[in-house]
């Protein structure tokens, strides 16, 4: 008798599981969407690995790829980097940023193909920990050349923040705090993507507009002519 209502109750609970499971399954998760990209216009542009003059080995593909994810939202006609990095590695035997200078602008356009290339560095990505004193540190700049050689543009951007205890009885519990908060709640990414994110919305549109027409030059020296003369900004 103990038995068939052991087995009944087990039967019971497998049947209210079975339900309750249904009823998740039934219920229809709001996805939100984003919106569409703009249509890509303009002449095709390619973003070279960043040359990395930082500790920090990541720090050149945050900031290149949040560049790219910013200047794509504004319509650039960006060649996939994963296409590009293909190819400069295939003709060129190029892999990262610090390799570009044994070439020049013009032969990686003619490579991969595009009337455009941006070069860039990240110059500092820094984050100091004392408790005392907390700072964190993010440089970058970025130039974009003409498939001609002539550097049309640059944009350099740096986020910074200071963090320091602001004293009293409590200064020993606070120095820790912020001590672990920089260590655990401040990755130095957000302030790759935000100087990336600042350096694109510098970036005026039509730079490369009729430049073909003055045609290819041998492109011996990276940057022959400043921004100044060739309308860039800073």
């Amino acid at each position: 008798m103990k038995v068939g209502k052991r087995r009944t109750r087990g039967i019971l609970l497998c049947a209210f599981l079975l339900l309750s499971l249904a009823g998740c399954g039934g219920r229809k998760t709001a996805i939100r969407e984003e919106p569409p990209l703009p249509a890509a216009t303009g002449p095709k542009v390619a973003v070279a690995p960043l040359e990395n003059r930082s500790n920090d080995i990541s720090a050149p593909e945050i900031v290149r790829a949040a560049f790219i994810t910013e200047i794509r939202e504004r319509g650039w006609n960006v060649l996939p980097p994963e296409e590009s990095d293909r190819v400069l590695r295939e003709t060129l035997g190029i892999s990262y940023g610090g390799q570009l200078g044994s070439t020049t602008p013009g032969t990686v356009c003619r490579e991969l193909g595009v009337e455009g290339v941006f070069y860039g560095e990240v110059g500092e990505w820094n984050k100091t920990t004392t408790g005392v004193y907390n700072k964190v540190t993010v440089t970058a700049s970025i130039e974009l050349y003409a498939k001609n050689g002539t550097r049309v543009w640059e944009g350099s951007d740096t986020q910074s923040k200071v963090a320091v205890p602001h004293g009293g009885r409590e200064i020993g519990a606070e120095i820790v705090i912020n001590a672990l908060g920089n260590l655990l709640l401040t990755p130095m990414t957000p302030y790759g993507k935000a100087v990336a994110r600042n350096i694109a919305r510098k970036l005026p549109g039509g730079l490369l507009e009729g430049l073909e027409i003055r045609g290819d030059r041998d492109d011996t020296t990276r940057g022959a002519g400043t921004p100044a003369e060739e309308g860039g900004t800073r």
